[in-house]
């Protein structure tokens, strides 16, 4: 079984590519063979465009059974608890745009992007995704926004959760989930909160610990 764990820094994964470097057999540095799986990493690096780049390329040149996006994740609303690790299922890109005084019109907006238009599907640019599905069922689904510029300015933060009703916020994962679902391929983002801007908890360290050992649990289960 084929395995791709994508991460804009591989230091986030580090404790799951050590646990598994020394359970398994070390390739290279961004290979592993564990058991029957080939486990290879992928270190995007930051920037949507990158990420976009790296894993157009890297899914195109090869085919894996699975793909897993980890990434740090900001809640946006007060029931998502820091250290959580979710199942973002549909995402909505909410840097894209133009920003007014109090609103903020996106794509759909202004007819640049059809939801009646590949890879949309079920009403937006959501993941279908049923494999393993015993291994991932306990992964509350939730709703992200990407933002290349983050909700913790307030202003931005009403407008984007009146807007879109999302549970959390990465920097990337659309730039991700978007190649995955135009190649229709079989994947997974995994976020964890590293804090909640509706609360004000955070706790990054924690967030890494449960992100890493669900990881390795779930590569376990494979």
């Amino acid at each position: 079984m084929k395995i791709l764990l994508v991460c804009n820094n591989r230091n986030l994964i580090e404790e799951t590519i050590n646990y598994y470097q020394e359970k398994g057999k070390k390739v290279n540095e961004n290979s592993i063979l564990f058991r029957l799986h080939n486990i290879e990493i992928l270190e995007t690096g930051a920037g949507g465009f990158r990420v976009s780049q790296r894993i157009t390329e890297t899914i195109t040149k090869d085919r894996f059974n699975l793909t897993l996006k980890l990434s740090e994740s900001y809640g946006l609303r007060e029931n998502i608890e820091v250290g959580e690790v979710l199942n973002v299922i549909r995402d909505f890109p909410a840097t894209d745009g133009e920003l007014l005084e109090n609103d903020f019109t996106d794509l759909y907006d202004q007819q640049l992007f059809n939801i009646e238009e590949p890879p949309h599907q079920l009403g937006g640019l959501v993941n279908k995704t049923n494999s393993y599905m015993n291994i991932f069922l306990p992964y509350k689904k939730v709703f992200g926004i990407t933002a290349s510029i983050s909700s913790k300015n307030e202003m931005l933060r009403k407008i984007r959760i009146n807007k879109y009703k999302p549970h959390i916020e990465t920097a990337d994962g659309l730039y991700f989930s978007y190649p995955c679902l135009l190649k229709r391929i079989s994947f997974y983002h995994l976020a964890a909160v590293t804090e909640n801007l509706v609360t004000g908890k955070k706790n990054a360290p924690l967030a890494t610990t449960e992100l890493n050992t669900q990881l390795i649990d779930i590569i376990q289960k494979l």
